[in-house]
């Protein structure tokens, strides 16, 4: 439809003003003629001036419309648009020349689509057009702006097109859309139940969780569902429930375990409706009232065994002292459980503390009360027990202990060693009982394995000499009381001094005396100095190496012993490294040898610190080889290039077969693995020749020599000498 122009009322006038006075100029005599016309070219003036008017009235509507208008023909021409020529819809259309079909307008302002969107949505849009029948819907342009756009199908044919821009409510629409969106998955993921009922008790909404807390839909009316029993609550608030604070509340559900429930009531509100609303928010509790009441239990019982724990035993303990009729308090250990646990496993372990539990409370009577004090330690209250009782009691409970447990195909021995107190006697308070039971613990394990000891006063004595010796010992390690001595090491075949072991000594002036290394060693352990008498012996060590230098007459290595402690540390390797580098000493001179109580649990954690040793090239030997500890075990997974054959194995020669036949099997393994055997504890000639026989060459023993002074086995050289060999 052609668009009028802006001339045609102002023309119309003139039109109808010339007419009227070209019509009384050509029939001048004909007045009536002229009086006729003269009012009919007024009129139409008159109305020319008026559709002017109107017509600027329209343009001017037109232009402040926030609609974009466009007309088609029936064959899909655009006639007619309103679009502004800043408007990105008209500069993509404009290059299409006058009245361009639909589809070239379409192709042209959804260029910015890709090929196959671009054909799928001008399908879309050629469909609607078609159909024209005033629906609304929405289009996006090329700037991301939304549009509702309408086409009306007019009389003629012609399609009407009508849009506005939604772009600021579209974007709202969207955050409304994603806040929604958002707080619907913040719901359906919460971890707790979100119920949301009318006040009729229908349902109105249910989270995720809440149908997971039913395994199912939950009930469409909470009314009359019977489901719930609640306590502390109000009558006065939803459903029974209080709106201030928690609600517990126990959920039935047939033929499935009860739930335990927290549940907080919102107050009545209204829903989008007006109606009153309440949300209820259920969180399942049952594993925490389980764990609770589970901690309870484990807060008196050890979920082991199931006896009484220590803090359970503590309170019955003191009752006990506190009663005038006293009683007898038990301390038992059971023998070689670590050695069983470390070679068997945990599960051995654990069934070896199950079993004794059982035995133990077996072996008492009713009122008596049986607790394990934590890893294989137990405890017995006697109440109301004398002395008189207290040693046939522990008989019977080391019977009870005494005998094999089979599992797995083995046969695992068990046994404990009991310590006795009694109160009064023996203490007034809990602490003063415990210590005496524990002195008393302490000899019966020095006795050996299955005894049993009551304690005395003398046992007070010993403790407090231990106590003594190990403030000694730490004194004297300032004071450097102590010193090596060195038991030599003989080749066999050639009578020649190979090699020495450094043995740890202590002249203590405090004590006034020598101290055994039997209770030398004992008291670093207690004293926790281990580690740094192991670094006196490292220093001391590496010093002789260096003093001999390349003497003839001096040892070619000197071995020393480490204890697992330290060899735990993964900052000793670098501290050999150190020593030897300092002192300027081949570290093959100077032999590292591995405890022989070295587990195998322990193997993992001391390999790195063996590997470094060896990488420096400080050879490694397992000591006391066959005796029990060490076994196969550590010959395969440790990096050692000696053996040293146990005492118990020398002092079986020559006559003993099976020690014979042990050290066959040894020196076997040590020929095909290429480790060098030495034999330890030599006293006499024969056990010589037996190990000579067996091809193992190089002993050591108090037949070659006791352990020395480092003076004694290596002379100091006059200064004359040193000169010369200078």
């Amino acid at each position: 439809m052609p668009y009028p122009s802006r001339l045609t009322p102002p023309l119309l006038c003139l039109t109808a003003v010339l007419l009227g006075s070209g019509l009384a100029l050509v029939l001048p005599g004909r007045l009536f003629w002229v009086a006729l016309l003269a009012p009919a070219a007024l009129g139409l003036a008159w109305w020319g001036h008026r559709a002017w008017r109107e017509l600027r009235l329209w343009r001017g509507m037109i232009a402040a419309t926030p609609y974009r208008m466009a007309l088609y023909a029936p064959d899909q021409r655009l006639l007619w648009h309103n679009a502004r020529p800043d408007v990105i819809w008209a500069r993509k259309i404009k290059p299409l020349g006058p009245q361009p079909r639909l589809r070239a307008v379409l192709q042209a302002v959804l260029d910015h689509l890709p090929e196959a969107e671009r054909e799928a949505e001008m399908n879309r849009r050629i469909a609607l057009h078609e159909r024209a029948d005033g629906q609304p819907f929405e289009i996006r342009d090329a700037r991301g702006a939304w549009e509702r756009m309408r086409k009306l199908r007019l009389p003629g044919g012609e399609v009407a097109s009508f849009s506005v821009d939604i772009t600021r409510a579209k974007q709202g629409e969207m955050a409304l859309a994603e806040s929604e969106e958002r707080l619907r998955h913040v719901l359906e993921m919460a971890p707790i139940g979100i119920w949301k009922l009318d006040e009729a008790g229908r349902t109105i909404f249910a989270n995720r969780r809440l149908i997971a807390l039913f395994g199912e839909a939950p009930p469409a009316d909470l009314v009359e569902s019977g489901l719930f029993l609640t306590s502390g609550g109000d009558p006065k608030g939803p459903f029974g429930f209080a709106t201030l604070g928690e609600n517990e509340a126990q959920l039935i559900l047939p033929g499935r375990h009860s739930r335990r429930l927290l549940v907080t009531a919102s107050p009545w509100v209204p829903d989008t409706h007006g109606r009153p609303a309440c949300v209820l928010s259920l969180l399942d509790v049952t594993p925490l009232r389980a764990a609770q009441e589970r901690i309870e239990e484990l807060s008196e019982r050890d979920p082991l065994t199931g006896l009484v724990n220590r803090a359970t035993f503590r309170a019955a303990l003191e009752r006990m002292v506190a009663d005038p009729k006293g009683g007898v308090l038990l301390l038992v250990d059971l023998d070689q459980f670590k050695a069983a646990n470390d070679r068997h496993g945990h599960a051995v372990g654990d069934a070896l503390l199950v079993e004794a539990a059982r035995r133990l409370r077996a072996a008492v009577r009713p009122s008596d009360l049986v607790s394990r004090l934590g890893g294989d330690e137990f405890a017995i209250l006697a109440f109301g027990a004398n002395a008189g009782f207290a040693l046939p009691l522990a008989d019977r409970l080391r019977q009870a202990l005494r005998g094999g447990l089979a599992m797995e195909g083995l046969e695992i021995p068990l046994s404990g060693s009991l310590g006795i107190a009694c109160a009064p006697q023996h203490g007034m308070d809990a602490d003063a009982l415990l210590r005496a039971a524990d002195l008393a613990l302490y000899e019966a394990r020095g006795a050996g394995r299955d005894s049993a000891a009551l304690f005395e006063p003398a046992l007070r004595e010993r403790a407090e000499s231990r106590a003594m010796l190990r403030e000694a010992f730490a004194e004297a390690l300032a004071a450097g009381e102590l010193e090596l001595h060195l038991q030599p090491q003989q080749d066999l075949e050639s009578q020649r001094l190979v090699g020495a072991e450094a043995l740890i000594r202590w002249n203590s002036r405090r004590l006034g005396r020598w101290v055994s290394p039997a209770e030398l060693l004992p008291a670093a352990a207690e004293a926790g100095l281990l580690l740094q008498l192991d670094r006196f012996v490292l220093r001391r060590a590496v010093e002789l190496l260096a003093e001999w230098g390349d003497r003839p007459d001096a040892p070619r290595h000197l071995g020393i012993n480490i204890s697992i402690s330290t060899l735990h540390d993964p900052a000793f390797a670098q501290e050999v490294e150190a020593a030897l580098r300092g002192a300027g000493v081949p570290p093959e001179r100077l032999e590292i040898e591995i405890p022989e109580d070295l587990a195998i649990r322990d193997l993992p954690a001391v390999a790195r610190t063996l590997a470094a040793l060896r990488e420096l090239g400080v050879p490694l030997s397992l000591d006391d080889f066959g005796g029990g500890h060490s076994g196969l075990p550590h010959v395969v997974r440790l990096p050692v290039q000696r053996l040293k054959l146990d005492r118990s194995i020398t002092a079986g020669l020559p006559d003993d077969p099976k020690a014979y036949a042990v050290l066959r099997a040894t020196m076997a393994l040590a020929r095909g693995m290429g480790i060098e055997v030495i034999g330890e504890g030599v006293e006499t000639q024969g056990q010589a020749f037996a190990l000579r026989r067996a091809g193992c060459h190089i002993i050591q023993g108090w037949l070659i020599a006791r352990p020395m002074a480092a003076e004694e086995l290596v002379p100091p050289l006059l200064a004359e000498k040193r000169r010369i060999l200078a």
